[in-house]
């Protein structure tokens, strides 16, 4: 039961962050992207955040504890810049699902450390 919990979070996180990945993909492609070089400084700031948060939905399928923690960083980044944490109900997603995947490797691996059996390789999977 423990097992198939995880592998829950585990993939609902990998779902919603192909759903996001392609919604906003989607609208990337259908209004374009503006030049940075014509953006303000925090217009500027907020397009790199948020390309870095899909960097990190990306680096997440192979790496599960450094995407997480991008897209917890990434999204906490972005709203300290945008003055809220509650933007519009589709942002806050890539903070939830850097979480759900902070969840499913402590679930998958906290337990080897708080039995003594963990490795440094766990740390990369």
């Amino acid at each position: 039961m423990y097992k198939l919990i995880t592998s829950i979070i585990r993939w609902l996180a990998r779902f919603l962050g192909v759903f996001l990945f392609l919604f906003f993909a989607w609208f990337a492609i259908e209004f374009g992207i503006d030049d940075p070089s014509r953006m303000n400084p925090q217009l500027v700031k907020l397009f790199y955040t948020h390309m870095l948060m899909m960097f990190a939905l990306i680096v997440v399928w192979r790496f599960e504890l450094l995407g997480g923690i991008i897209l917890v960083i990434g999204y906490s980044y972005f709203s300290i810049i945008n003055h809220t944490f509650w933007t519009n109900p589709i942002y806050p997603i890539f903070f939830f699902i850097g979480l759900l995947h902070l969840f499913s490797w402590a679930f998958r691996y906290g337990v080897k450390l708080v039995k003594g059996n963990f490795f440094f390789r766990y740390l990369f999977r």
